[in-house]
């Protein structure tokens, strides 16, 4: 591959991975509001499909069909969205923007347990070694070293980690209908379907939707466009110049980028323990990616299909 041509797609998953960062200061900024963090989750998911669905039956009206027998496994998936969008947003809510975009970083570990006890994938030396930094990274990270912290922060702990769990289930459960459709066909319905269920756990007080003010309303159109379309837009393009796995590290500045802009905009601040949790965590990541780039090219090698991407990573 020409250089040049590699060069663009690794600009483009930077790129992507900074749009996706986005949503640390506008989450952070939107459920400061007061407004309930499941509605407005539901809106931008709404949004979103709404959005994508448009272009799509635009561009290619096949892209947005579905077998009927596959709704379930569509409906599986959009709860998992769902229910990451909502528990990354009340992380928003319970801790800082740093914290959260750090805990949901943990979700390729979730992945690599999930894979090992569900689909009986083999644990090597490498995943075992990126397991364990990414726990030690977790640990700092949330400050377990000190009990008065960690339980101020105990809600906004969970709420990240359970965030980054319902992601490595929508990873997993992608892979599955990633065989069947095109990605954009899976993003869309995870959109859709999730908006359904985040929206219909509110079918009491729809009124609420009605009633959110024009800056959140501008808010989430720009969350549903930015970090959540034109980064997924985006990082899939960056995989026409590079392999998945290369695009998926590069795109790993994302925690990085979040936690300068929360810096810079929100003023927050880690201790030094925490940074060095955040390095652990996104270290931990690297080397599950690594190890994903070497399978891949040993593939390549050998004649054999690679990996592909299963909807969108973090801040999707």
């Amino acid at each position: 591959m020409p250089e040049g041509r590699r060069l663009v797609g690794y600009a483009l998953a930077v790129l992507a991975g900074c749009l996706w960062a986005l949503l640390v200061v506008l989450g952070k900024l939107l459920v400061a509001t007061g407004v309930d963090p499941v509605t407005m989750v539901g809106v931008r998911a709404a949004m979103a499909f709404i959005m994508l669905g448009g272009v799509l039956a635009v561009v290619n009206r096949r892209l947005i069909t579905l077998e009927a027998g596959d709704i379930p496994l569509f409906l599986g998936y959009g709860s998992c969205v769902a229910l990451n969008y909502a528990l990354y947003f009340y992380a928003f809510k319970y801790t800082t923007g740093t914290m959260a975009v750090i805990l949901m970083y943990t979700y390729p570990a979730f992945v690599t347990g999930l894979a090992a006890a569900l689909l009986g994938e083999r644990l090597d030396a490498v995943k075992v070694t990126a397991l364990f930094v990414t726990l030690a990274g977790c640990v700092l990270v949330v400050q377990a070293y000190d009990r008065g912290a960690l339980l101020f922060n105990l809600k906004g702990v969970l709420s990240g980690l359970g965030s980054a769990l319902a992601m490595a289930l929508y990873s997993i459960i992608g892979k599955t209908a990633i065989r069947r459709y095109n990605s954009w066909t899976v993003v869309l319905w995870g959109f859709g379907f999730g908006s359904l269920l985040l929206l219909g756990s509110r079918l009491g007080d729809l009124g609420a939707v009605a009633r959110m003010p024009p800056e959140v309303w501008g808010g989430l159109f720009l969350v549903a466009l930015f970090p959540t379309l034109l980064a997924y837009a985006v990082f899939t393009r960056a995989m026409v110049y590079i392999e998945a796995s290369r695009a998926s590290i590069t795109a790993s500045v994302e925690p990085v980028v979040g936690a300068a802009l929360a810096w810079v905009f929100l003023g927050e601040r880690l201790e030094t323990l925490q940074w060095l949790g955040g390095v652990a965590v996104i270290g931990g990541v690297l080397i599950l990616q690594a190890g994903d780039l070497r399978r891949d090219s040993a593939r390549s090698r050998a004649g054999r299909p690679t990996g592909a991407a299963a909807g969108p990573p973090p801040g999707g």
